[in-house]
């Protein structure tokens, strides 16, 4: 475990820098990377080629937030080009319910349904884009280590014959990454935590009104750390 969370750490602070190989390969060089087998990551080739690079060859695993959240935004890409070609109290009315589009079909509520509907019914697109990602999200929560690659390889050719822009480039990606994806249906790793180490620092960046000083900044999320612990224990 303590791999895994150096790792975490490592793809923390690179969100300082950028993504560039030579940069992150620098980065990597200069921690103590020994014993580190196993790397969670988001789905970027730069950060991919420069663990491998340093590291050799690591199990890496993509993040599940990652790599699902691909989908969201391609079936967001398809609302935001329906919504624009509607009358403006349309526009409203679908923007507004736009998070009922997003939310889990599981969760929908027997009125939240028929308002989904009733935005399906607007424009072909959008429909499609809903099943699409409907499907997606069926194979992410009832997949498991034995089906997950299975599952995963009947989606894709769906979304390889949709006409949708947005789902060909799911399609394309989840094709790149299609190895490290099941990987996070064999291996109980994520990025979870460190993401909500991302949002609490952004929490404390927005309501800060912007630090000019690093080491101000750094003093700050550090003793928030150490409160959650407090309050935590």
């Amino acid at each position: 475990m303590a791999c895994i969370y150096k790792c975490h750490f490592i793809h923390f602070l690179l969100a300082k820098y950028n993504r560039k190989v030579d940069t992150i390969k620098k980065y990597l060089n200069a921690c103590d990377t020994s014993g580190v087998d196993i790397v969670v990551m988001d789905l970027s080739k730069w950060f991919k080629k420069a663990v491998r690079d340093v590291l050799g060859d690591p199990l890496i695993i993509a993040d599940r937030l990652h790599f699902m959240r691909q989908v969201y935004w391609a079936l967001d890409e398809v609302r935001r080009d329906v919504q624009g070609d509607l009358d403006k109290k349309s526009r409203i009315q679908m923007k507004r319910r736009k998070k009922l589009l997003w939310k889990s079909h599981y969760a929908l509520d027997e009125e939240q349904r028929e308002k989904v509907e009733r935005l399906l019914q607007i424009d072909p697109r959008l429909r499609e884009a809903y099943q699409l990602k409907n499907r997606m999200e069926r194979w992410f929560r009832e997949s498991d280590k034995e089906t997950a690659a299975k599952n995963l390889d009947q989606c894709l050719k769906v979304l390889k014959a949709s006409k949708i822009e947005g789902f060909k480039r799911v399609y394309r990606t989840f094709m790149n990454w299609r190895q490290e994806i099941i990987q996070a249906f064999m291996y109980p790793f994520n990025n979870g935590y460190i993401e909500g180490v991302n949002n609490t620092i952004k929490v404390i960046k927005r309501n800060s009104y912007g630090i000019k000083s690093f080491e101000r900044m750094r003093d700050k999320i550090l003793w928030n750390q150490e409160i959650k612990k407090v309050m935590g224990s």
